[in-house]
């Protein structure tokens, strides 16, 4: 546990810039080089889209994977990475671990709702067609799997709502626990986005672009600033007076209906 929460609050400046140069060059690429960025993308989509044809099993696998189902099951998966990553910490240590992970999950949930969603959605509403609706001759999985309801086109593609989320996943995975476990969600996260980008409900560059600046900025701001440092504590603190609050009730509430033995 840090005990001196006032040390704890400092701003890695470096980080900080170089994530916002990353930043800066994916979209001055994505603006001024356009046309290498549509070539990327094209070469891309047809070569991992290519592979679906002829193939059943490989069709159905890759429509399961876009089922809104396979969305909850993804999800628990997250949730299964950080809690061995709280599993893993001394019993003190439990609850900023928990404080971290709900840190995290609210983090991307706000990023999802008020960036993606509504900024870009709604009130950007960046004209971006997906990948089936401008190559020809793709495979279309919601035509070879008829049966499953699949996702394997976009009218406003940008940026990819699953690829922010995997990369706020593998982001936060990356600042907080251990190597091993942090690689293998980065592999996860890779996973993640790859059900979308196969069946061309999105490009690359919605992904690397999109995604990736939303997810890079954010993240950077979130962790190479003071601001986890002084979030979590305080989410922390809320679970233990949540827990206490739970426990002076439970002692209330057997005093209340307390009977004598007879």
């Amino acid at each position: 546990m840090i005990e001196n929460i006032a040390s704890y609050r400092k701003w890695n400046v470096k980080g900080l810039i170089l994530c916002h140069i990353i930043i800066a060059f994916l979209l001055a690429t994505y603006i001024f080089a356009r046309p290498v960025w549509h070539l990327l993308d094209t070469h891309f989509f047809q070569a991992i889209n290519s592979t679906l044809e002829g193939h059943k099993w490989w069709q159905i696998f890759w429509a399961c994977a876009n089922h809104r189902i396979a969305d909850w099951v993804e999800d628990v998966f997250i949730i299964g990475f950080f809690a061995v990553y709280i599993s893993q910490a001394p019993k003190y240590f439990k609850s900023r671990r928990v404080a971290e992970f709900l840190f995290c999950i609210l983090l991307t949930a706000l990023i999802i709702f008020f960036v993606n969603q509504t900024l870009f959605r709604e009130n950007l509403k960046i004209s971006n067609q997906s990948p089936t609706l401008i190559v020809e001759n793709c495979v279309r999985l919601s035509h070879e799997v008829p049966w499953m309801k699949v996702k394997d086109m976009a009218a406003r593609s940008f940026p990819g709502d699953h690829g922010t989320t995997a990369l706020l996943f593998a982001g936060s995975i990356l600042f907080f626990a251990r190597r091993k476990l942090a690689i293998v969600a980065c592999f996860y996260a890779a996973f993640l986005c790859t059900p979308r980008l196969i069946t061309g409900a999105h490009w690359l560059s919605d992904v690397l672009v999109g995604s990736g600046s939303i997810a890079l900025f954010f993240l950077s701001w979130a962790f190479f600033s003071p601001i986890h440092s002084i979030c979590i504590p305080k989410i922390e603190s809320f679970l233990k007076r949540a827990n206490y609050a739970r426990g002076l009730m439970g002692i209330l509430r057997k005093l209340l209906f307390w009977r004598p033995v007879r």
